[in-house]
């Protein structure tokens, strides 16, 4: 048995994400993200995930982030809120990494001074990771 994110009665479509997306680009990163493809996941170990391939630009060169994708997983059953705090998180280590800039850890000085910004210019609640209830885990092991 699959379980599916619902909130509102709607599931969560690429173009939803995708909204949100270009709202928050232009709210809390002045529009200047690049637009990703954005991906659904039934993955079982992650809410969101930005991915991309890190490559050296000659043999000796400095290498670059690219190929950037957006993940956002619809198989937890998560509130609508944490859906969307979702997207901003992955889209702190976007603009981090799109920006080709090395932070002193995944969720590092960086990410951390971002989310705080954003939690308080926007009022959001993003965390460094969502503590899933029994539910969910149980859902998450069917």
């Amino acid at each position: 048995m699959q379980i599916f994110l619902y909130f509102c009665g709607v599931k969560p479509t690429i173009e939803y994400i995708q909204a949100h997306f270009d709202a928050y680009n232009r709210q809390f990163f002045g529009g200047q993200l690049p637009t990703l493809p954005i991906k659904l996941s039934h993955a079982k170990g992650f809410l969101g995930k930005v991915t991309f391939v890190r490559r050296r630009q000659w043999l000796f060169g400095p290498f670059r982030n690219e190929n950037f994708v957006l993940r956002i997983n619809v198989r937890i059953d998560v509130p609508e809120d944490v859906v969307q705090d979702t997207i901003l998180h992955e889209m702190i280590h976007y603009s981090i990494a799109v920006k080709q800039i090395r932070d002193t850890s995944a969720h590092g000085k960086l990410f951390r001074a971002e989310m705080a910004r954003i939690n308080a210019e926007g009022n959001r609640h993003i965390r460094i990771s969502y503590r899933l209830t029994p539910e969910q885990i149980a859902a998450l092991q069917a």
